[in-house]
């Protein structure tokens, strides 16, 4: 078992962490120094992290049999309107701040419980710390996946930097059409941003790999959230991974969106997805003759996969998608 990690030193003065400074981390570029104030993200350069937890919830090969190791940090710079988790990806509320001994630490203790993997979601406006802790642990040639969860908007020079720090990406695509981010997001360049990262992602990192186990060990696996009145967004998106990357991409694909947090001005996605959307999008896979990957049972009945990060317990049921 490991030891808890002690008498890290600052690194804020050096490598990475001088990104925060002027920062460029995500296509935003607001050139803010976060270690003065907030970014376009929400954050300072100051860890703020949510929760952690050996999460069952994950696809089979991410949570596998013990969990995987996720790491909720606050802020996003994307701030989609219904996210799931906007009770700390947009709250301006309480925060709980780690310096770099203590991140280290974290991810200590979720391996010796009995991690799969170590999760970051949304971990982009927080890189350097990310980057520093994982190259402690691999400097102590421990060996676990290290994956990035994100929501598909990357810069390139984002990915160089951080693709040789991370063995798998759980990656978004949640729009290629235009008007379609627009309106769901308010973000018209997310589309190109999106194919561009995961372009790159997969000429870079490949297709996932599993081993003989069933635990996901390298590699990209692509995710869609498919929407209520925009099916024809999620048809070309489906078209674009096959077209482009082909049927042998691993792709886990979604039917949970929940309008729980949206503002309900935004009446096109006010609801859930229906069934016969959900069958367009499940009936392409399928006719496209996809090879790898999971698609979620169609839900419309109440928000089983929608954490509550006030409660102890941010999970009401633990379920695999798949």
């Amino acid at each position: 078992m490991l030891k808890k990690i002690k008498g890290f030193n600052s690194l804020m003065e050096s490598g990475y962490f001088n990104l925060y400074k002027n920062c460029t981390l995500c296509p935003r570029n607001c050139g803010v120094d976060r270690t003065e104030k907030k970014g376009f993200c929400g954050e300072t350069s100051d860890l703020s992290i949510n929760a952690y937890l050996l999460h069952m919830g994950e696809e089979p090969p991410i949570s596998h049999k013990k969990g995987s190791g996720t790491i909720f940090f606050t802020g996003c710079s994307l701030k989609c309107p219904f996210c799931q988790n906007k009770q700390i990806s947009r709250s301006a509320g309480s925060k709980k701040y780690y310096d770099i001994e203590q991140f280290i630490n974290i991810i200590n203790e979720l391996i010796n419980n009995g991690a799969e993997n170590i999760n970051f979601v949304t971990p982009d406006h927080f890189m350097p710390h990310i980057i520093e802790a994982v190259k402690y642990f691999k400097e102590k040639k421990i060996s676990i996946p290290f994956i990035y969860n994100s929501s598909g908007y990357h810069t390139i020079e984002h990915l160089k930097s951080v693709i040789d720090y991370t063995d798998i990406f759980l990656v978004d695509y949640k729009f290629a059409d235009r008007e379609a981010s627009l309106y769901c997001i308010n973000n018209e360049d997310y589309p190109e941003t999106a194919y561009n990262a995961i372009k790159f992602l997969l000429e870079k990192k490949g297709n996932l790999v599993i081993n003989e186990k069933g635990r996901a060990e390298k590699g990209v696996l692509i995710r869609h959230l498919i929407m209520p009145s925009f099916i024809e967004n999620s048809i070309k998106i489906i078209n674009n991974i096959y077209f482009d990357f082909g049927n042998k991409v691993y792709l886990s694909l979604m039917s949970q969106y929940s309008p729980f947090y949206l503002n309900e001005k935004q009446t096109k996605i006010n609801r859930r997805v229906n069934k016969e959307e959900y069958d367009t999008v499940v009936n392409l896979v399928n006719e496209l003759g996809f090879k790898n990957g999971y698609i979620q049972d169609f839900i419309n009945y109440d928000d089983e996969y929608l954490p509550d990060f006030d409660r102890g317990d941010i999970f009401k049921q633990k379920k695999k998608n798949g």
